[in-house]
């Protein structure tokens, strides 16, 4: 079983989803707004894929920062 971590509403989520489903990959799925991420997962994910990588900076909610916040944002 594959366990997928995302925001329910996110069409890339939606289609990583209805990928696993069309070619029979059982899925269990992590609603970050329901469930929260752990920091020690967090830290995990950050040595593994880069911190940076860890920022949708495409989401609205990263969009709907000012950009002083934004800029302040230089390290894990």
């Amino acid at each position: 079983m594959v366990k997928v971590y995302g925001i329910p509403n996110c069409g890339t989520v939606k289609k990583a989803l209805d990928w696993c489903k069309q070619n029979g990959v059982a899925v269990e799925f992590h609603d970050f707004k329901k469930e929260g991420v752990t920091k020690e997962k967090l830290k995990e994910w950050s040595r593994v894929f880069g911190w940076r990588n860890l920022i949708n900076t495409s989401g609205t909610t990263w969009r709907g920062l000012p950009e002083e916040q934004k800029a302040g944002v230089k390290n894990e």
